[in-house]
């Protein structure tokens, strides 16, 4: 059988390598977990240490064991099930430090609650709100640590995939594998790979395409077609025997707008599709609740603030002060935007257009306010009235939509999630400077809409907060 051999791709990242989530080992598992438990109870003794030092000297340091071995298994319990020791979609080892915090400030909630439910068992709150910072220092370090093993690891052991099946196929399957930095793919073309009519592992070892793949060293051998079920046994046994994992892309299956997983009815093989978590109802009520909390309690801190800005851009260019225009949210439906007017009144005369560097029609206030997010403000009204989210993709406007609904395909899915205020594409991109722009915003808010749990909203705060505090979010 004829097996042309295609090129590998052997730069890390890969040039059109796109950020994603890398999934964790058994053992990665294991080591994140045992950190985890040791940092979260010395966090906890420190405080006590702290505290007796410096605020109670009486408190019994004896004391602080029963409330550090609940504080550190009721932590590992929500780092669980927030899928900390699953997989990370940190972008670098500052994001890592991030999600840290967010997760810590998403555990600390429920550790309180039992306290306060049941205060024999805890010690103090100063203990209690120290043992926080200790751990968001000590447990936010470790994961940064951490990242940056897991880089320099993946850097020096990157997964080898040979993608093996009709030429046609091949070029759409390893497309596909791009969005994985670490990876380099090794392409075999078989153009009838059921010809094969191996009965034995040994037949299967003997196959140019397997040999090319096992010399290369290869660890996921991907084929485009399902194989044949008489065949399946022979191959699997056959790398099994060299630790290689076997897998299937046939083109039409892609993961887009939602989920997929594998059911057996009998002797049949399902492949079950269900719409993404971020569309259930319960998710959209728990992300509602979210939005609804911050935006009340933002709302009333920044209040001040507000009327400051308000008042300069009244005295520098007179009112209006709140600029409101049409925009696309959820479900493709149009809401009026509230923004601090930062632009001229004349800014649109010449008809819509983005925004650009430099561009003449800021005032100077407005510079100021966009360079803060400040005129950002506002829209906190708008997630109150559930027009908009916290977090979520930018909302765009109706004729910008439509034209890139035409050109970009998935654009629509965008609007499957609620617009938000800040989002995964603002703090891990750029604000979108022209036309050339919209497909790299569009993979993140994918990625965002693919991936969303309260816990990365949580942490894509954080980032806005940590950037908007640098001036890099405007």
């Amino acid at each position: 059988m004829a097996v042309a051999l295609e090129h590998e791709f052997a730069a890390l990242p890969h040039a059109d390598a796109r950020p994603g989530v890398h999934s964790f080992s058994r053992a990665w598992v294991a080591a994140l977990v045992g950190s985890d438990v040791v940092l979260f109870l010395a966090a906890t003794y420190l405080a006590g240490l702290f505290v007796k030092t410096f605020w109670e000297p009486s408190l019994l340091i004896r004391h602080v064991a029963v409330p550090a071995t609940l504080t550190a298994t009721f932590t590992v319990l929500v780092f669980w099930q927030l899928g900390l020791y699953r997989r990370s979609f940190a972008m670098s080892v500052r994001d890592e430090f991030y999600h840290a915090v967010a997760a810590l400030a998403l555990a600390s909630a429920p550790v309180l609650v039992v306290f306060s439910i049941f205060p024999a068992i805890s010690t103090s709150r100063v203990v209690a709100l120290f043992a926080l910072m200790f751990a968001i220092a000590l447990v936010g370090s470790a994961r940064a640590i951490a990242h940056r093993v897991r880089d320099a690891v993946m850097l020096a052991r990157p997964r080898r995939i040979a993608v093996v099946g009709h030429p046609s196929r091949l070029e759409f399957a390893e497309d596909a594998m791009r969005s994985l930095p670490n990876a380099r793919v090794f392409r075999l073309s078989v153009p009838n790979i059921d010809a094969v009519g191996a009965l034995t592992p040994e037949a299967v070892a003997a196959q140019p395409w397997f040999q090319h793949a096992a010399a290369w060293g290869c660890d996921t051998l991907v084929f485009t077609e399902i194989l044949a079920p008489s065949l399946m046994p022979q191959v699997l046994s056959a790398a099994q025997r060299i630790g290689m994992t076997i897998a299937f892309a046939p083109p039409r299956i892609r993961v887009h707008a939602y989920d997929l997983h594998m059911e057996t009815i009998g002797k049949q093989a399902l492949i079950v599709a269900k719409p993404l978590r971020a569309t259930e109802p319960g998710a959209r009520l728990g992300k509602r609740f979210f939005d609804f909390t911050v935006s009340a309690v933002a709302l009333v801190l920044f209040a001040p603030v507000m009327a400051l800005v308000a008042l300069a851009i009244s005295l520098e260019d007179g009112e209006p002060v709140l600029y409101r225009q049409e925009r696309v949210g959820r479900d493709g439906k149009t809401f009026q935007i509230l923004k601090f007017r930062s632009m001229r009144l004349d800014a649109e005369k010449d008809g819509a257009r983005l925004a650009t560097v430099g561009d003449g029609r800021v005032t100077g206030v407005g510079k100021f306010i966009r360079r803060t997010s400040l005129d950002e403000l506002p829209q906190l009204i708008n997630v109150l009235r559930g027009e908009m989210s916290i977090v979520g993709p930018r909302p765009e406007r109706p004729v910008f939509v439509q034209q890139f609904e035409e050109k970009y395909p998935r654009y629509a899915e965008r609007h499957l999630v609620a617009p938000g205020i800040t989002g995964w594409s603002q703090v891990y991109g750029k604000r979108v400077l022209g036309f050339d722009d919209v497909p790299d915003k569009l993979r993140g808010d994918l990625f965002y809409v693919e991936n969303w749990s309260l816990f990365m909203d949580v942490a894509v705060c954080m980032k806005t907060a940590a950037e908007v505090l640098f001036h890099k979010a405007a």
